[in-house]
């Protein structure tokens, strides 16, 4: 009862030594400590997501469920808790119960209020366990994570394509799905130097600078100047070294998509054909799509040939390229197709040049 009463009378005794945050039970502090350690001992059993704190992981499991036990009396949305539905409530009310004390901003929840008063203090509490960087709050922690793991959470159920933020997800939905996703319209945003019309106000303005020659972004270690923020940071590596993302499994370090090798080690395949139910890797996955489809995104540019894998573009290519294919295992070289006349390059010299490969590569005996 004794520690019970404590939340009455809020008699917080027990401080945070990384953020100062304030308990009035020990023991919270080592829960909440998680947060800046960035240990996450609690796992989704459908999904492996991990969780600071059990509360947390309940609450994720109700997205699996759908379970939205509280709703809205005023629009019948629905909510998982009732603190939820309480914070909802405010945006029909329009009560903003928490003043800031340096600028009289208002808000609605006192957390909100706790994160902006970091801008006048300058305080980041929440710090990157895989870099230097420090952060405000612990959702701005939690999306920069994401540029270290590689983690994409939000998949697209149209085409398997997955994102690291939810409105990236929903921008996408809106530009690529709008015709089969309910409640889209498609926003077009022209060009007004060229003819093509952008999916929205950032890609038009990214997309202005190739008329512009605009390069706001410049390298801090070089001359060079980039049009795409993105770009600058993938480049500053190449100064610096750094390879941030450390496989575990096998010592290797990357600049970026950790979890996309990882899946070399764990044989992970996420993405399963809706058409055959194979399971892929994403990239294989969008390959793969182009064998039901039949589309031959890859044209040769000195024939008509089209291909489904630029692979097999690049291997055709040495047909007119006249390269030669030397065996590892003899001193046998398979035959060139362009070499001598011209007619060597018709289709049927083609056929001819491709059955040729298929005897020359066949298994030594």
């Amino acid at each position: 009862m004794g520690e019970h009463m404590k939340t009455h009378i809020k008699e917080k005794r027990y401080s945070c030594p990384d953020c100062g945050k304030r308990f009035i039970n020990e023991s919270y502090i080592q829960i909440h400590q998680r947060i800046h350690t960035g240990e996450q001992p609690f796992l989704c059993s459908l999904c492996g997501r991990g969780f600071h704190t059990a509360s947390s992981l309940k609450l994720h499991e109700m997205q699996h469920s759908g379970e939205r036990p509280y709703a809205c009396s005023i629009c019948g949305k629905r909510f998982q808790i009732n603190s939820y539905l309480n914070r909802h409530l405010r945006t029909h009310s329009g009560e903003r119960p928490f003043p800031c004390p340096m600028c009289a901003k208002r808000f609605p929840e006192k957390g909100l209020l706790m994160i902006h008063q970091r801008i006048h203090t300058g305080e980041k509490p929440f710090p990157c366990t895989f870099c230097e960087k420090r952060f405000a709050s612990q959702g701005e922690l939690r999306l920069h994570r994401r540029t270290h793991t590689g983690e994409r959470p939000y998949h697209c159920s149209i085409c398997l394509k997955s994102f690291s933020r939810h409105w990236h997800l929903k921008t996408h939905l809106e530009a690529m799905h709008c015709e089969v996703v309910a409640g889209f319209t498609r926003k077009k945003f022209p060009c007004s130097a060229c003819e093509k019309s952008c999916n929205s106000a950032a890609e038009l303005r990214d997309h202005q600078r190739t008329h512009t020659g605009e390069r706001p972004f410049q390298c801090s270690f070089c001359d060079k100047r980039f049009a795409l923020s993105g770009t600058l940071v993938r480049h500053e590596r190449l100064h610096t070294g750094i390879t941030p993302y450390h496989c575990s499994d096998c010592g290797k370090t990357f600049m970026s998509a950790l979890q996309i090798h990882m899946r070399i080690h764990s044989g992970e395949k996420p993405y399963q054909c809706s058409l055959c139910g194979k399971g892929f890797t994403q990239k294989a996955m969008n390959r793969h799509r182009l064998i039901h489809t039949g589309e031959k995104p890859y044209h040769c540019s000195l024939c008509s040939l089209s291909f489904n894998q630029s692979g097999r573009l690049r291997e055709h290519e040495k047909i007119h390229l006249g390269e030669k294919y030397d065996c590892p295992e003899c001193d046998k070289t398979a035959r060139n197709p362009t070499k001598g006349k011209e007619k060597e390059n018709s289709p049927l010299s083609i056929r001819a040049y491709l059955s040729d490969i298929r005897i020359f590569f066949r298994p030594h005996k």
